[in-house]
């Protein structure tokens, strides 16, 4: 999987725009790119969590048991409620738009949110907000 060329693209997310260029670069070479096309399902409801995603481009929409409950945007994190919570994926998510992903793997999330404090804050931010829509 390619690396992502320009880590300073993470800068230009909303959830990621006051990071360091220290952070920005450890979450660049954390993850690797992954492109999805339109109507794939990159995580399914139910399953276990073992990724995380930071969409770098494109929309997706997110739905619980088939009800659309949320769609993401650039900045977005997705997959980080299982692994925060340590339980089964929540929701189903499918590419609205062809997209550009930032894959992390669930070592690599663990490591960033123990290791570098603009990444916790951005997922703890998402976290948080996520739990206060349920």
């Amino acid at each position: 999987m390619p690396i992502l060329k320009r880590p300073e693209r993470i800068k230009e997310l909303p959830r990621f725009r006051g990071v360091s260029d220290a952070h920005m670069n450890q979450i660049a070479a954390a993850g690797s790119i992954v492109t999805v096309p339109e109507r794939w399902s990159m995580i399914i409801e139910g399953s276990p969590p073992d990724q995380v995603y930071l969409i770098m481009a494109g929309q997706v929409v997110v739905r619980r048991q088939g009800e659309e409950i949320a769609r993401l945007s650039p900045g977005d994190i997705v997959g980080e409620m299982s692994l925060h919570e340590h339980r089964l994926r929540t929701a189903t998510v499918t590419a609205e738009t062809p997209l550009e992903l930032l894959h992390l793997t669930r070592e690599a999330f663990g490591r960033l949110y123990d290791e570098v404090p603009d990444f916790r804050d951005a997922v703890d931010a998402t976290v948080a907000e996520r739990l206060d829509s349920d």
